[in-house]
């Protein structure tokens, strides 16, 4: 592709990027839609990452993605948002900025992919971790569940994440087996698991028989955690499918269009193996 002064430039942005698949994602759906823009990954390290954020106003970007551990700053940074977390950033016409949060109907609807019949099954959900992910995630669930149990080894950010949420409740990092027994949604949403992090050993012999398992760690794709659900015989969902869907949804923010997301998947497979 040839990159001019009119190409709209897009990223994402964290802390790390460098294993980010997002560029190859959406940089295959920009060609497939025969699209003037290019998307890049750019690490940020700041000790004030909202600032920094909203410096970017005049370097020309159209659009961001924004992860770990950005995402209440981007928020933060925005004009408007619509919530306390957030993992796109877009700017508007007039040079605001407005900040949206893919990451919960991303996974509802990668959720529906793996598990169609979740809503009849799926009361009591287990939420480990308590970040912008996990937020996102749980906001999108409450509506469709009767609780949502946040366990973070931090136990203060899973009681402020709780509270934020009329069914939220907050589970103790030491109460995991139970948090695992009781649930019939378990998410994990950390960065355990991820290559070249601890992998923890995950209480998966508690679980119910007909609980639903979802990592939204994709490298690896297999982690330990689904491994052991599969194994149960378990239903288990890799992050790929979250990825990929709150992609598509960040993309259709920044150009209107819905992009293929089977041919999203195949592509990806295709780089992780």
């Amino acid at each position: 592709m040839t990159i001019t002064a009119a190409t709209k430039v897009l990223a994402v942005i964290g802390d790390p990027v460098g294993h980010s698949l997002s560029p190859l994602m959406h940089n295959a759906w920009i060609a497939d839609h025969g699209l003037d823009a290019v998307y890049v990954a750019l690490p940020l390290k700041s000790d004030d990452a909202t600032a920094a954020l909203r410096a970017l106003k005049g370097m020309g970007f159209a659009g961001l993605n924004v992860t770990v551990p950005h995402k209440e700053a981007a928020a933060a940074a925005a004009d408007r948002s619509e919530g306390p977390v957030a993992n796109v950033l877009r700017w508007e016409k007039d040079g605001s900025l407005s900040a949206f949060n893919t990451d919960g109907a991303g996974f509802l609807d990668s959720l529906d992919e793996s598990a169609p019949d979740w809503r009849g099954r799926v009361k009591r959900v287990l939420i480990v971790g308590a970040g912008g992910a996990a937020q996102g995630i749980g906001a999108a669930l409450s509506p469709h569940v009767d609780t949502i149990h946040f366990a973070n080894r931090t136990p203060e950010r899973a009681n402020s994440v709780a509270s934020s949420m009329r069914n939220g409740r907050s589970l103790r990092w030491d109460d995991l087996e139970r948090g695992f027994g009781a649930a019939d949604l378990i998410v994990q949403t950390t960065t355990l698991g991820m290559v070249g992090q601890p992998n923890p050993d995950w209480p998966v012999q508690f679980t119910r028989p007909n609980a639903i398992v979802a990592d939204i760690v994709y490298r690896p794709l297999e982690t330990a955690l689904l491994a052991s659900a599969r194994a149960r015989g378990l239903t288990a969902m890799d992050g790929l499918g979250m990825f990929i869907h709150q992609g598509a949804r960040s993309f259709e923010l920044w150009f209107g269009v819905k992009p293929d997301t089977e041919k999203a998947r195949a592509r990806l497979m295709a780089a992780l193996a």
